[in-house]
């Protein structure tokens, strides 16, 4: 398996950890929107590559595409949940807002 550079790994965590669109630039210049759902670094149970695995916006496709084949990923939807974790709503219920 190839070697992934530390930026792209980190921008796939960041796309996998965001709860929105991402748009997702391939290093043949074709480019996917979608969202991030499942991405596979390491796994010596698995014959295949790196991968990512993506939703694909205003489709019912599930793309997967291999790391190796990503130039970047950019966080360029709206995060549907932010605002939305535990900690928020204890903060909401504490000042009466919830």
């Amino acid at each position: 398996m190839k070697d992934i550079p530390q930026t792209l790994k980190d921008q796939i965590e960041a796309a996998y950890d965001f709860r929105g669109h991402v748009t997702i630039t391939l290093k043949d210049g074709r480019v996917v929107v979608g969202f991030l759902y499942n991405r596979e670094f390491a796994n010596p149970k698995l014959a295949t590559d790196h991968y990512i695995d993506v939703m694909v916006k205003d489709s019912d496709a599930n793309e997967r595409y291999p790391m190796a084949d990503v130039a970047a990923i950019a966080l360029t939807g709206t995060d549907y949940a932010a605002g939305n974790s535990y900690e928020d709503y204890l903060k909401k219920k504490a000042a009466g807002k919830a």
